[in-house]
């Protein structure tokens, strides 16, 4: 018996082994951008599994649907995966499909936890809470929900006058993202907005940042294309 119970052990382990050598294969095929191949392999492993599939196997799931534009399964399965996490970028893993699948409501509530679980928990290798805003941004764009891209820019407007220096290293070194990514990613939030509120956010920023700052400030202000 007690041979019978070093065996079953061993095996589980080897088990878990196996599992780790086949996921750590499978996200280094999803870095090769492939995609279709991954998610096809967790379909197989999913249905051979009479387990419940484990927090990892559903973010490269939701990953993999993600990457191939089809937001409304990646929602899906991050829901599931964010059901028992307090992990901020599996919650972000969420607002970004939501968004782009059109479920506003989600996102903004996805967004919240993501904030809160950062506040809470968050490590050195969680995406900082500039890149969040940077990145809802991006996604509430491409879905033109302008009024809404506006709230993460004044977000980020405030962390950039709060600190006032644009140089890109310094701003790397704290996790922002650079000046003149976040305006030029902005450029058709602000032409898709008031006339009168671009012109106050433009005016508050360049009175808070540096010459540098000022200076791509006023060259990108000279390529939007007001619609009012």
């Amino acid at each position: 018996m007690l041979n019978y119970i070093k065996n079953l052990f061993r095996k589980k382990e080897s088990e878990k082994t196996i599992n780790r050598i086949e996921l750590d294969r499978l996200w280094g095929e999803f870095k090769e951008e492939k995609f279709s191949k991954v998610e096809s392999e967790l379909k197989i492993l999913l249905e051979n599994s009479n387990k419940k599939p484990n927090s990892e196997i559903l973010k490269l799931l939701g990953l993999c649907y993600f990457r191939q534009g089809k937001y409304n399964l990646s929602e899906e399965i991050f829901i599931k995966q964010t059901e028992n996490s307090k992990n901020s970028d599996d919650w972000f893993n969420l607002v970004t499909s939501s968004t782009l699948n059109k479920n506003i409501e989600l996102s903004e509530k996805a967004f919240k936890k993501t904030v809160e679980f950062y506040e809470k928990n968050g490590k050195e290798d969680n995406l900082p809470i500039p890149y969040v805003y940077f990145y809802y941004m991006q996604g509430l764009r491409d879905v033109k929900e302008y009024e809404k891209a506006f709230t993460q820019l004044e977000k980020l407007k405030d962390i950039y006058s709060t600190l006032s220096i644009t140089d890109t290293h310094f701003l790397y070194m704290r996790g922002i993202p650079f000046f003149e990514e976040t305006l030029d990613a902005s450029k058709e939030i602000l032409e898709n907005s008031e006339k009168d509120k671009v012109v106050k956010f433009i005016s508050d920023l360049k009175e808070k940042i540096d010459e540098d700052g000022k200076k791509y400030l006023e060259e990108f202000e000279n390529t939007i294309k007001y619609s009012s």
